[in-house]
């Protein structure tokens, strides 16, 4: 059993740092081909941080785990707020400033009604996963409009120039980022698979958990270092927006490799967990501008509660 445990260790590892080559070398080549800063803030950061949950769970449909491709989602979205702004807000409760945030907490919320009702009859087919990509359009959309108004200055002031050695080198580390997401992908999966079984834990769970905290990292890293230049609103802003993409993007393009398999477990444990914490996130939010540290230790209660009973369900 070590075997597959380190494994599994070395796909995370593979996963984060060839999502951090990935999400530095396509910005690299937006710039280095002068495309619009509003296009690579809307699109290309959004979709390259959300780049190891997409591919992971798109292997995992791919190869038949379907239900890991639905817990690998839900899980992240847990993760993010539970987790992540649970901790962070603790430390540095954030200041919300801007209508923006509240825009995208009430898009956040639709969307999730949205992704629960084609859940409900326990398949997310082919036909919702295209109705989510038109829903990631229309978020792309509202993106680059907010952007748009937020943002006095164009690209044309700080342009740079790319010289041939460069871009070459660009490519590369965006090619390396894309083997190395995959290749961790493909190791996090099999060896994950192994785990649940040897531990006697379904895959949605190793997915809803351990994956899930994986391909979480690159959020939870911008999370401390936005802390720790202070930056707290830009964090929970950031979570919004995974939250989002998860939702569309991940379980979007996984259904549209294969139907996505909804178990009960999901639809009576981990959907109203995850819209819970969404909840204890946002509403407040929309009232006043601030996460406070109460809010804040609600969500991690909640999280860390949520992991002992996924836990307990099978151990």
């Amino acid at each position: 059993m070590i075997i597959p445990i380190l494994l599994f260790l070395i796909g995370l590892i593979l996963i984060v740092k060839g999502g951090d080559l990935f999400i530095d070398s396509s910005i690299n080549i937006a710039r280095a081909y002068h495309l619009p800063e509003i296009f690579i803030g809307a699109t290309i950061v959004s979709i390259a941080t959300t780049a190891p949950e997409v591919i992971v769970s798109v292997t995992a449909a791919a190869n038949g785990h379907t239900t890991m491709s639905i817990g690998n989602a839900i899980g992240s979205t847990i993760c993010n707020t539970g987790l992540i702004l649970g901790i962070t807000n603790i430390i540095m409760p954030s200041t919300i400033k801007g209508k923006f945030f509240k825009i995208k907490s009430i898009v956040l919320l639709l969307f999730f009604i949205v992704i629960s009702f084609f859940a409900y009859d326990g398949l997310i087919t082919k036909d919702d996963s295209l109705m989510l990509i038109m829903l990631l359009l229309g978020y792309m959309m509202l993106d680059t409009f907010i952007l748009k108004y937020k943002r006095k200055q164009t690209s044309q002031h700080n342009r740079e120039i790319f010289c041939f050695s460069r871009k070459i080198k660009i490519l590369l580390f965006f090619v390396i980022g894309i083997f190395s997401i995959i290749g961790g992908s493909n190791l996090l999966i099999n060896n994950g698979v192994q785990i649940a079984e040897f531990i006697g834990v379904p895959e949605s769970v190793i997915s809803l958990s351990l994956i899930a905290f994986g391909t979480s990292l690159p959020e939870l890293t911008t999370a401390l270092t936005a802390m720790k230049k202070g930056h707290t609103s830009l964090s929970a802003g950031n979570i919004i927006g995974a939250n989002i993409l998860n939702i569309t993007f991940v379980i979007g393009s996984s259904g549209l490799v294969s139907p996505l398999t909804i178990e009960k477990q999901n639809i009576f444990l981990d959907f109203p967990v995850s819209f819970l914490l969404i909840l204890v996130l946002t509403l407040p939010c929309l009232f006043k501008s601030k996460i406070s540290r109460i809010q804040a230790i609600i969500l991690l209660i909640i999280y860390v509660t949520y992991i002992t009973i996924l836990y307990r369900l099978y151990i």
